[in-house]
């Protein structure tokens, strides 16, 4: 058996504040293959690291980036504090503007082809599956995965074919074998959230999956470590 990915959900969120500096490096720590954080667009342009839509009631959006709370990073001291792993970056946005949208997706795409590391040290995922849409039309080569819940997967599954993204994100509950096996046989990884159970884990490991996005990253390597 393969072992999947490990990535870190917003860093190691059980021994530090999610999404924070000190939770990337603690992430890396304990043995992640990867971090998975998420990223945001402040009213200046700004891109920063934090999940919710408000910090402290303040809309991040609307904010400007030095009124925001001082322990937030800039997406670029996130990037430096996960020491060269893999990093799952899901981008936020609750705007449905084409133009917001667009805007986000440009700056994003372009501070990442900025950067020293090659760009299949990153993967893009949204929800906003739209944005992952412009961000391939943007960059071919950077890679990209659909997040989605519980829902018909077949769906998510042609559309990443046909605008050609290399993973999906689907919620663990829904993911089996026959999910698997149509994925990769067209060329698509799968990358599983958020999976708390190590008994699932190891369920989802022995499906063949690619990724396994998880607040526990060192107990899930352990308990995979004990099985092969």
């Amino acid at each position: 058996m393969t072992r999947p990915q490990i990535y870190a959900h917003r860093g190691a969120s059980r021994q530090q504040r999610e999404n924070s500096v000190e939770a990337f490096l603690a992430a890396a720590e304990l043995g992640a293959d990867g971090i998975e954080l998420d990223v945001r667009r402040t009213l200046n342009g700004q891109l920063v690291v934090h999940h919710d839509s408000h910090a402290e009631d303040l809309l991040i959006e609307g904010s400007h980036r030095r009124d925001l709370p001082g322990y937030i990073p800039d997406l670029g001291t996130a990037l430096d504090a996960c020491n060269g792993l893999r990093v799952n970056i899901e981008i936020k946005i609750d705007s449905s503007d084409v133009n917001e949208l667009s805007n986000l997706a440009s700056e994003l795409e372009r501070y990442l082809r900025s950067r020293p590391e090659p760009i299949s040290r990153w993967i893009i995922s949204s929800f906003n599956h739209a944005i992952v849409d412009h961000i391939r039309e943007l960059s071919p080569g950077l890679p990209t995965g659909l997040l989605f819940g519980r829902r018909s997967w077949l769906d998510v599954m042609r559309h990443a074919v046909v605008n050609g993204h290399s993973a999906i994100h689907p919620h663990e509950s829904i993911i089996d074998d026959h999910l698997v096996r149509t994925a990769h046989a067209a060329g698509i990884d799968v990358n599983a959230w958020t999976v708390n159970d190590v008994e699932r884990a190891l369920e989802l490991a022995a499906l063949g999956i690619d990724g396994l996005i998880t607040d526990i990253p060192d107990e899930v390597l352990g308990v995979l470590s004990d099985s092969q």
